[in-house]
């Protein structure tokens, strides 16, 4: 960022100039544009303030941006968390503009910006997931000390889990969400399509999702004797046991992690021939179209027909 002053008509930020603000401003801010948004959004949105807080100490200054674009630059190696810590960075710089409508506050939100970085090219995830890797999981479980688990069947439990998100491409974070309720009407109807409820979905969009006959025996085991209320999975428990128990991936480096699945189920459908819209729509996974929010739709029978046509003979694990 450039020193300016009034010049010919431009305007320029002053050396020394700043935006001063309390952390009443701050806390106003949090309540004003994260109060409806999800708990996940709120922390990090809590996280960014209290960056900025720490560092500028209430006074704004354009050094202060310089300060908080390395640090994020730095702490932050993904573009998607750079991009949220930017974007929420902005907004509080909008909200304070708001606030005190000068020149010098408009002109800090104008020019404050992610850098632009040369972008390294990838072709394709270097992560390839394959049945091996799955199989390997699921014997290290069944092989694993009963004492290794802190709830009855958790062995049953964490190989459902995994079967489930193989087979239907499920964040985990989904996964963890669906009720025993849910997998009660969806083995019921015929044929047995699950339906995701949207605030289960990162993307917020409610979707069918087929279970697949090789999971029906074991879903139907662990739903007996469950409160219909009661989330089925234990996937935050299975996440860690897979980081203290690590299952070598079999093609690529690396250990097996949860979201691993959701790249089997994507890459097994493109070498199966299910490369159709069904499949996004399974996954909730390139969706934000305008073709999607305004001319797709789907019938639970059809999203199971055409899954089933390309995913019926393939088998991870038998019971």
């Amino acid at each position: 960022m450039r020193a300016i002053s009034h010049q010919n008509g431009v305007r320029f930020l002053k050396q020394g100039q700043f935006i001063e603000f309390s952390i009443d401003d701050v806390n106003d801010f949090l309540e004003y544009r994260a109060k409806y948004l999800s708990h996940g959004t709120y922390v990090r949105m809590q996280n960014v303030l209290s960056q900025i807080w720490a560092i500028s100490q209430g006074k704004i200054y354009r050094s202060t941006l310089e300060e908080i674009t390395d640090y994020y630059m730095n702490r932050y190696p993904s573009d998607s968390g750079r991009d949220k810590f930017f974007n929420y960075t902005r907004a509080f710089l909008k909200y304070l503009y708001k606030i005190h409508m000068d020149n010098f506050s408009q002109s800090l939100y104008t020019l404050f910006e992610k850098p632009r970085r040369r972008r390294e090219i990838k072709l394709m995830t270097q992560r390839i997931m394959v049945v091996e890797d799955i199989q390997a999981a699921i014997k290290k479980i069944q092989n694993a000390p009963e004492t290794d688990g802190r709830k009855p069947n958790w062995k049953s439990n964490y190989i459902t889990a995994i079967l489930f998100l193989a087979y239907t491409g499920q964040r985990p974070l989904t996964g963890a969400q669906v009720t025993v309720r849910q997998f009660k009407v969806a083995l019921r109807q015929n044929p047995p399509v699950l339906t995701i409820e949207a605030a289960q979905d990162k993307i917020r969009m409610a979707h069918y999702c087929p279970l697949h006959p090789v999971l029906i025996p074991p879903l139907t085991d662990l739903l007996s004797n469950k409160k219909d209320k009661e989330c089925l999975f234990n996937v935050i428990p299975l996440q860690t046991w897979l980081k203290n128990n690590p299952v070598r991936l079999h093609r690529t480096k690396g250990h097996l992690v949860l979201k691993d699945l959701r790249k089997f189920f994507e890459q097994k459908s493109d070498e199966i021939g299910f490369t159709d819209a069904n499949k996004n729509f399974i996954m909730s996974h390139g969706v934000c179209s305008v073709n999607w929010k305004h001319y797709k739709g789907f019938l639970p029978e059809n999203v199971y027909k055409k899954y089933m046509e390309c995913w019926k003979d393939v088998e991870i694990c038998s019971f």
